[in-house]
């Protein structure tokens, strides 16, 4: 499937000749089911947006990109979905679920480390190195099962051939937010998103894994058949120029409709 950048108002003018838009829903707030790694940004977009257009903020849910999807599957009503990996969208379009699928946003994955942990310096990607880093202590990942950042830092951790040295020491959270806390409130290493270290006030950047160490850490919204008039704007708005202040700001790199 291509990607296209054009303005979702196409979506929209297609959708109510096909009817494929549910009337009831074009007056009520969007429900937005989006990856966890999105809390901050979203929360400030959906609050820019509503102040806007003076429309509803949308409700927004968060959770591990494959728990959202499965939920949508479920028939949990929402009219937006975001993940940390199109493979969880692209799922979605095969179950029937989705209008468009649009990339919105791309991501990096770092190494960070509590602010009162006095590391190993310099760093280096080495089992010597993680195991001075991890004695006495976890690492801690997202679910790889359930989470993109999980498999981000899995897939790096294997490709730097690192997977086996620290396999047996990995603290897995539900999503990469909970990855985060376990360094912030459990002491430990964690590979989070650089938007999850930019956030936090109680953790470090160790290392930033190189872009071509993982795949592309990209975000792609799927506008849902639930969708109405409110959610096809709030979907546009997150692809100009207005919203890529607010992207670069959480640490994301913004890709901007032309």
């Amino acid at each position: 499937m291509r990607f296209s950048k054009i303005c979702v108002y196409t979506v929209l003018c297609l959708t109510l000749v096909s009817g494929l838009v549910h009337a009831q829903d074009n007056g009520k707030r969007p429900i937005v089911f989006a990856a966890s790694s999105l809390t901050s940004v979203l929360s400030e977009q959906a609050a820019y947006w509503s102040e806007k257009t003076g429309m509803p903020a949308p409700r927004l849910s968060f959770g591990a990109s494959a728990t959202m999807a499965r939920q949508i599957q479920a028939g949990a009503p929402a009219h937006i979905y975001i993940s940390a990996n199109p493979v969880w969208s692209e799922m979605l379009e095969k179950s029937g679920h989705t209008l468009q699928r649009i990339n919105i946003a791309s991501n990096q994955l770092v190494l960070v480390i509590p602010k009162n942990l006095k590391p190993p310096l310099p760093f280096k990607a080495t089992p010597a190195y993680f195991k001075q880093l991890l004695s006495g202590r976890h690492l801690a990942i997202a679910d790889p099962q359930v989470a993109p950042a999980g498999a981000y830092a899995r897939s790096y951790l294997k490709q730097a051939r690192l997977w086996e040295s620290v396999q047996q020491k990995i603290a897995y959270g539900q999503n990469v937010r909970q990855a985060l806390r376990l360094a912030e409130r459990g002491g430990l290493p964690a590979f989070v998103y650089k938007s999850d270290a930019i956030v936090s006030d109680n953790v470090s950047v160790l290392f930033e894994v190189p872009a071509d160490m993982t795949d592309v850490i990209l975000y792609q919204a799927a506008l849902l058949k639930r969708a109405g008039t409110p959610s096809i704007s709030f979907l546009t708005y997150l692809q100009t120029n207005e919203a890529s202040t607010i992207w670069q700001k959480h640490g994301f790199s913004e890709i901007v409709s032309k």
